[in-house]
């Protein structure tokens, strides 16, 4: 009798794995897909998801580009067998035809992707079928114009409408490693799973991570290129090998950090009588950027260099679309003045900038 239960537990378990097996064989496969959504306004604007296979280490990663890879996002991403509730339209026309405050139709998907920052934790969730429609009515993950919206599976990305766009894809660095005794000997490895090694001698291709991320593995493109293997040690540092055995002490490069910061508002483009905030932040590396941020999304508007005047106290930036400006006033009375004709998305600006001094 014991045998008997043994032997059907042993079938149930067989059964149910079958079973979940299938369901997980079921699933959408995203990996190298792009789905998106556009529309002409007077030029041509779009938005698009694009959706890797899974960089070991890291995970399936995603990287989302809205109005022009203005608004960007990247993480990692998952398809569960799970129905989701949806509110999009079809498309823009339908949008303009309908009544003021209709309706967003409304359906069910079956299926449902979740989306990850790189840390794991969960940043929003979409509709999506097998007929590759994703329903986007996202709130963390959005663009301005983009929203509540169905993006379909592009089948030829190549040769798509869309294709400059896919093209300026910013991919999102994830690592980047120097030479502390020669600063234009870097490594820097994308959240795409490629990478551009300039330790030795330029090489470009993809890489491979352990599960702890503590070894990685270069692979070139080219077979003419040469590999190598990366380690990182218990200092925190790391070690490079080539695959002919020459060894290069490497560090990680740390992050940008904002010095100063400069902030006003914007009209946000579409949407008559809303403002979003206009920050030009001021970096520890001399750099500079302009953007406007709406409720988490970010457009960027101009960049540059600056330099403090320590005889005025004022900041003088270089911008490249501006030009020079040079900052009125002294502390918490310090204001930008920025002006600047034809804008992408935001036509031409004239706005003032306060100093942030919390």
């Amino acid at each position: 009798m014991l045998k008997k239960i043994v032997a059907l537990l042993a079938a149930l378990m067989l059964c149910l794995s079958m079973v979940s097996f299938a369901a997980a064989e079921d699933v959408p496969n995203l990996a190298g897909t792009y789905y998106s959504y556009g529309y002409d306004v007077g030029f041509f604007i779009d938005y698009f998801f694009h959706f890797y296979d899974e960089v070991p280490g890291v995970g399936k990663v995603f990287y989302a580009g809205f109005a022009l890879n203005q608004i960007t996002y990247n993480g990692t991403y998952d398809v569960i067998a799970e129905e989701r509730d949806y509110a999009c339209w079809p498309d823009r026309e339908t949008v303009a035809a309908a009544a003021e405050g209709a309706e967003i139709p409304a359906g069910k998907a079956p299926y449902t992707v979740v989306f990850y920052d790189f840390d794991g934790k969960e940043l929003d969730r979409c509709g999506l079928d097998a007929e590759g429609r994703l329903y986007v009515d996202m709130k963390t993950i959005a663009g301005i114009g983009g929203e509540n919206a169905i993006y379909i599976l592009d089948t030829d990305p190549e040769n798509s409408k869309f294709a400059a766009d896919y093209k300026n894809e910013q991919a999102l660095s994830i690592l980047e490693l120097v030479n502390p005794e020669d600063d234009t000997a870097t490594l820097t490895l994308k959240v795409n799973g490629k990478y551009d090694d300039l330790i030795v001698m330029y090489v470009e291709g993809t890489y491979a991570m352990n599960e702890d991320q503590t070894v990685i593995t270069l692979t070139p493109d080219s077979e003419s290129d040469e590999g190598a293997t990366v380690t990182k040690k218990e200092d925190g540092s790391w070690t490079y090998v080539s695959k002919s055995g020459e060894e290069v002490a490497l560090t990680k490069v740390v992050g940008l950090e904002m010095s100063y910061a400069l902030k006003g508002e914007i009209p946000v483009p579409g949407m008559e009588g809303t403002n979003a905030d206009f920050i030009c932040a001021l970096y520890n590396d001399g750099s500079a950027r302009l953007y406007a941020d709406f409720m988490g999304n970010q457009m960027d508007v101009d960049k540059g260099t600056y330099e403090i005047d320590m005889t005025t106290y004022s900041f003088n930036i270089h911008f490249e679309g501006a030009g020079d400006i040079t900052t009125e006033g002294f502390g918490a009375d310090m204001v930008l003045n920025y002006k600047r004709e034809g804008v992408e998305l935001f036509g031409d600006i004239e706005q003032t900038l306060k100093f942030v001094t919390e």
